[in-house]
């Protein structure tokens, strides 16, 4: 493959970086399906992983991959039609450990001499291009890590003109928005339950009375979203009722209301909390993965019919 004619420089590495893990990737797959396994280089993280490490949960794998944890899911059943690894559970039954099953054992085995050779022609790849690639890498990780792009964008003023908003705790002259603005999304997707309409129409009685707090994204005077923290007792609490304007859906405002609920959570001192969501959502499980949240069995059926993806949030380091 010829190099193309540069043209995006510093804007483009995530593009090249992109374009040579594509080439790198394709021509390793090549090799397996010319050796005849239905192994492929999308599996190999969490292979490697359990080869190396052992059983372990999603989130863990998941961390060490840098991926996001529904991902992770998805490769993990992927993995598990091939009989290659299989979930079991812990003894409290809140948590699943992926394990490498015989199979899956006897697979490394056959591709550990591929793992080798590829490892040899990266360094040797390397070596005559006189760069240490990896070190490249880690310096930019740990560069961006101590300050985000976002934030030298910040500082460069490009983000200046994006629309402000503040968050604040419940206001009556909310209440309407706090029914708009759920129920709006809820009958995007799904059908209005009774329990919606409970809910969204008393918050006071269903949510505030009872020991719990609701905030709003407020823009020019404005509630454009909203989120609540349900507290169930004896320190357990339910992010909830989640939504945010469409029109004004950007600039982090989802994550900053889930933020607040989480900030809430940890100053009363709170043991768990946890939200219940669908697998339809995908941005929205994506926002989850960012802030913490993993995904758990849940230790009793859900009031909602259309949750079928129970999440509880974990402490990152």
């Amino acid at each position: 493959m010829s190099i193309p004619d540069e043209l995006f420089f510093e804007l483009g590495i995530g593009t090249r970086m992109r374009r040579l893990s594509e080439q790198m990737s394709a021509d390793a797959d090549r090799v397996y399906k010319e050796a005849g396994t239905d192994f492929r280089v999308s599996y190999f993280y969490v292979i490697y992983a359990l080869f190396e490490r052992g059983s372990m949960p999603i989130s863990e794998i998941a961390r060490l991959a840098g991926f996001s944890h529904s991902a992770v899911s998805q490769t993990v059943k992927r993995l598990g039609k091939f009989g290659w690894v299989e979930t079991l559970s812990t003894e409290d039954g809140r948590q699943k450990l992926v394990t490498l099953t015989d199979d899956g054992k006897k697979l490394v085995d056959d591709v550990k001499p591929f793992w080798f050779a590829l490892e040899r022609a990266v360094k040797a790849a390397m070596a005559e291009a006189d760069v240490d690639l990896l070190a490249a890498l880690d310096g930019l990780e740990s560069a961006l890590k101590s300050k985000s792009m976002y934030d030298r964008l910040r500082e460069e003023q490009v983000l200046r003109d994006r629309p402000a908003f503040e968050i604040v705790p419940y206001d009556t002259a909310y209440r309407q928005a706090f029914y708009d603005l759920n129920i709006a999304w809820v009958r995007q997707y799904f059908k209005v339950e009774p329990i919606d309409e409970k809910v969204l129409s008393d918050p006071e009685g269903t949510i505030l009375d009872k020991g719990g707090e609701i905030y709003f994204a407020v823009a020019n005077g404005r509630a454009v979203g909203a989120v609540a923290l349900k507290a169930e007792g004896d320190g357990r609490f339910e992010l909830t009722k989640l939504g945010v304007d469409p029109n004004v859906r950007k600039g982090g405002m989802g994550r900053a209301l889930c933020e607040k609920v989480i900030e809430r959570f940890r100053a009363r001192g709170g043991k768990t909390l946890y939200l219940e969501t669908n697998t339809v959502l995908t941005p929205a499980i994506a926002l989850y993965d960012k802030i913490g949240f993993v995904e758990m069995a849940p230790p009793v059926p859900s009031p909602y019919e259309r949750a079928n993806y129970y999440m509880e949030w974990r402490e990152q380091a």
